[in-house]
């Protein structure tokens, strides 16, 4: 298949944020606010930051295909040191091909280099597809989790 997956630098920022707009189409949704050139922001300063890692999987022909990123975030008093997943799409021409699989791979080595005990992942409640792929890739469901939007009235 011919998929390379390799980490993102510095002037990637667009390309990664243009991947991010596969997580937007059903059952996904626009995040409220969404503004690409304040992402494309955003991005520049996680790539600035040496505790993420943002990747690209390309295909033969040098397409991004898929996308993901993993944040060393927290040290938890029960758990250890913990890595999350926050952003991992794939282009829907490409799913069920191992995209993901090599993504999810990339971020769970950079996560174990980089110290973490455990690597955590949420995922939208309507992805039935994609919970499906995380428990074949070894995941377990391992709690619930809540939102609260800073700003919302109550």
């Amino acid at each position: 298949m011919g998929i390379e997956v390799r980490r993102l630098r510095p002037g990637a920022e667009a390309e990664f944020v243009s991947g991010l707009q596969w997580l937007f189409e059903p059952p996904g949704s626009r995040p409220p606010g969404w503004d690409h050139d304040r992402a494309v922001q955003r991005t520049a300063q996680i790539l600035a930051d040496e505790h993420v890692a943002l990747f690209a999987a390309r295909s033969h022909e040098d397409q991004v295909v898929g996308v993901v990123s993993v944040y060393l975030d927290i040290i938890s008093v029960r758990f250890g040191r913990r890595a999350s997943i926050e952003d991992l799409a794939v282009h829907p021409g490409w799913r069920s091909q191992g995209v993901g699989a090599r993504l999810l791979t990339a971020a769970r080595a950079w996560a174990q280099e980089h110290g973490a005990d455990y690597v955590f992942l949420e995922s939208g409640v309507a992805r039935a597809e994609a919970h499906r792929f995380y428990l074949r890739e070894g995941a377990t469901h391992a709690a619930a989790s809540f939102r609260w939007t800073i700003g919302e009235p109550r």
